[in-house]
Parts: C-alpha cells; structure tokens; sequence
C-alpha cells in the first residue's frame, strides 16, 4: 500500500503486486490521501491475458482512478499532451494513426520549448474557470511523461494525410470527436458528471483538425496554424 499524487489529488493504492509502485516511483507521496483504490482479482482478470499480473493489476487500478475522479471534476483522457510555454496542446486520435510520432515532431521542431506532460492517457480536471491537464504514470508503451500539469487551451484532432493541414473546427463538430477519446464510466451518474465535464472542456478550449504526414513540416504547420503566426527557430 502506497500514495501517490497526481492531478492535485492523493491518492491510496492498496495493491497486490510491485509492478504498480515501480511504475508510480515518480509520483510517491507522504502525503493524506484524498481517495483509496484497489482491484480484485477478478477485476485484474478482466483486464485482459497475455500479460503479466502486475501490469493488469495497474490497468484495473488507473480505470478505478478514472471513476473516482469524475467526483473531482475529472476525468481520463486518450491522446498526447504537450506544454508550449504555458499552454497545453492536446493531440488525440485514433489507435494506429501517429499522435505518438507527431509530438515527437513537436518535440524536435520547438526543442526544449516543448514539454511532453503525458504520451498517451492524461488526467484532465476543471478547477474554476480553466481546464488543467496532469502527466500521470499512465502513459503508454513510449513512457513519454512529465510529473507536472499545464493548463489545457488548445485540442486537436489528428488525421494520416499527404498534405499537412492545420484547420479550426468549430466546438459542435468537436464535440463527437472529443467524446470518442473520453473514458467513459458505466455508473450512470459518474457518465452523467462526466459528459458534463466534456461540455465544460468544449466552451474553453478551441479544437483544430491536423491533416499531417510524418515529415517534420507537419509539425512547422500545425504550429502555424493554431498560434496563426510564422514560426521562428
């Protein structure tokens, strides 16, 4: 049993197998805990085969996560998070299409401008008026994380494409696109709380769709396009 922090909240992890604590050394704390989680078997079972317990236990512990802190204002998020300078640039796509391999262009076009705060599953929560994403240890097979948070003001949506294109959508054709890429709980009220939340996020962010390639100009363009301004090395 062990605390964490992460998302300005500390949690409890009452866990089975090391596998978990290893992966959360970043974010120990001593810290009173806000809320406690745990899994049962069964529910690590659920998490799938194939896989060691350890790695399912810490699936299961993460989805509980998820649940609990929709009562925080909360909620998990799939895509990639960077910072710029104080705002959080989010890149959310579908499994397979490249959100990995685009902030990495990021990455290599602004340098050590460019803080990765979470490669794959951030934690997003509203606190007052602004919308705050939070690296977590959760953050897929490349790891790419930063234990800190940044406040959320520009989402994009990324498609696989010849021609790089940077395009401003308006917040109801963002809607469906950014609730595809929300973890969803079953508990009715918890959904309920947290399309609510996805409501709140659509009024303070803008969206953009990217049309981009694998060459680095398609991270030049991508900037261009939401900060509308040439980009200087």
């Amino acid at each position: 049993m062990f605390n964490i922090g992460i998302a300005e909240l500390n949690i409890r992890i009452d866990n089975k197998y090391d596998y978990i604590k290893e992966q959360c050394r970043e974010y120990l704390t001593d810290e009173k805990y806000d809320f406690c989680v745990s899994a049962d078997f069964d529910e690590i079972a659920a998490e799938g085969e194939g896989f060691s317990h350890g790695y399912l236990e810490s699936l299961a512990i993460y989805r509980k996560i998820a649940e609990k802190i929709v009562g925080y204002g909360g909620f998990l998020m799939h895509g990639a998070v960077i910072d710029l300078d104080g705002t959080g640039i989010a890149f959310l796509a579908r499994s397979g299409v490249g959100k990995s391999v685009h902030v990495n262009l990021w990455k290599r076009l602004l340098k050590d401008k460019c803080t990765v705060i979470n490669g794959d599953k951030p934690l997003v929560r509203i606190i007052g008026d602004k919308a705050f994403a939070y690296g977590t240890p959760w953050a897929g097979k490349e790891k790419m994380q930063t234990n800190a948070k940044t406040e959320l003001k520009k989402i994009c949506f990324i498609e696989r494409a010849k021609k790089n294109e940077c395009i401003r959508i308006e917040k109801g054709e963002a809607f469906e696109k950014l609730f595809s890429q929300i973890y969803l709980p079953k508990n009715r009220e918890t959904l309920s709380k947290t399309l609510d939340l996805v409501g709140q996020i659509i009024e303070k962010a803008e969206f953009y769709i990217i049309k981009c390639n694998m060459d680095i100009t398609a991270a030049k363009t991508a900037y261009e396009g939401i900060f509308g301004e040439q980009f200087r090395a």
